[in-house]
């Protein structure tokens, strides 16, 4: 009868072998991200919040606004005619203040959701992480860049379609915006940019960090949502694409700081910048020339950051 039994080394191997395959077995494969679904909805409730505070800022105010038409004496069976002379009254005298309130609650209801929510209890993010040559030259140049492409886009528009852009006007106009420094300065320039970022590129973008969704994602909806909450198609549609940019900032740098600049600059191009430009002639063709070129600034923007040894690289995936 044979001996059944092993030699030593071959002893050795089929207890390597199987250790081998013990390891294998209890080697568990990378778990993949969860989609939590929940936070995805909830990132729609800041810009709802957003929305509401404005609705409860400007109510009380147009409401006085009212009692001055009927305390004047003013009546017309028209409702076109009677919003048109509310609104009028309003703008003239009244919504500055409306603004100025609105800015304020939702700076108080969004800073401290966002400080208590996503900056208290996370790692701080220094200036000197977010502020740097590349970082201030990427957001100069994204904000001069979508200036220029949506100020070529609108000369486009209005050179094929002479009086598509007369509503749009005609909606700033009703606002207030256009006319009234204070409220151009004041809330357009410089606090407006401050509450929008801390409502969608703060809290909603930490939601959808939350959610667990792809960066491309977050980048997305949030700007969908950016051009959704001005409430009128044309400014919708190019807000979303600044959205989009402003976006991959907040991403890369993981800061609104950079973001709130870029803003504001943007906001001023666009209130004082192109006016300014048009005042000294920019024409039709030039305008076209210029949306070209800004295109070409976009996209070295876009290479600088992904270049910036301080910008955020996600780790390569196993």
């Amino acid at each position: 009868m044979e001996n059944e039994s092993l030699r030593p080394e071959q002893s050795a191997v089929v207890q390597q072998e199987v250790k081998s395959a013990a390891e294998v077995a209890t080697t568990k494969a990378p778990a993949q991200k969860k989609i939590r679904v929940g936070y995805i909805f909830l990132a729609i409730i800041p810009v709802a919040v957003l929305i509401v505070i404005q609705t409860l800022s400007q109510t009380p105010f147009l409401i006085v606004a009212a009692k001055d038409l009927i305390d004047n004496g003013f009546y017309s069976p028209a409702v076109e005619d009677y919003v048109s002379e509310l609104m009028h009254t309003f703008n003239d005298k009244y919504a500055f203040y409306s603004y100025l309130v609105y800015a304020v609650v939702g700076l108080i209801v969004f800073g401290i959701w966002y400080y208590k929510g996503f900056v208290k209890k996370n790692p701080k993010v220094k200036l000197s992480q977010v502020f740097g040559v590349k970082s201030i030259v990427a957001a100069v140049g994204f904000a001069v860049g979508m200036q220029f492409a949506i100020n070529a886009a609108f000369t486009l528009i209005i050179i094929m379609f002479p009086h598509a852009l007369d509503a749009y006007m005609e909606l700033m106009e009703t606002a207030g915006i256009v006319d009234n420094v204070l409220i151009t300065v004041v809330y357009a320039i410089f606090l407006g940019p401050i509450l929008e970022e801390l409502c969608l590129r703060g809290v909603t973008f930490g939601l959808l960090e939350k959610s667990g969704i792809k960066p491309f994602f977050i980048i997305l909806i949030t700007g969908v949502l950016f051009g959704a909450m001005h409430m009128n198609l044309v400014q919708g549609i190019y807000a979303s694409f600044l959205g989009f940019a402003i976006g991959y900032l907040r991403y890369k740098y993981r800061s609104v700081k950079l973001t709130i600049c870029m803003h504001i600059f943007f906001n001023f191009l666009g209130s004082y910048g192109m006016s300014l430009l048009e005042k000294i002639g920019l024409s039709n063709g030039m305008s076209l020339i210029l949306g070209g070129i800004s295109l070409f600034v976009i996209v070295f923007t876009i290479v600088l950051v992904n270049g910036d040894k301080k910008a955020y690289k996600a780790p390569k995936e196993v």
